[in-house]
């Protein structure tokens, strides 16, 4: 399954973004910013979309003109089992 995960520069970026996600109902995650997506930002958080959201989330930043760094779809990032060791 896709995911899209929103990066940011700094934390406050990613904060003022999940409020304004919340405030307009466009169901959001904060998360981990995956390792192979980061690149050099020094922000580890992102907020974690599902793909019927996204639409939705690139309006609210629209109209809002929030900060972030990129919007990046990666596949099978999360692992349910990843904390089972047996």
């Amino acid at each position: 399954m896709t995911r899209y995960y929103i990066l940011f520069e700094n934390y406050d970026q990613g904060l003022a973004l999940h409020d304004l996600l919340d405030s307009a109902g466009v169901a959001n995650r904060i998360a981990p910013a995956p390792a192979s997506a980061r690149g050099s930002l020094s922000c580890g958080m992102s907020l974690l979309l599902r793909p019927e959201d996204i639409e939705a989330a690139k309006q609210v930043i629209r109209m809002n003109n929030a900060a972030y760094h990129s919007i990046v779809p990666l596949e099978d990032q999360l692992k349910s089992r990843r904390d089972r060791y047996c």
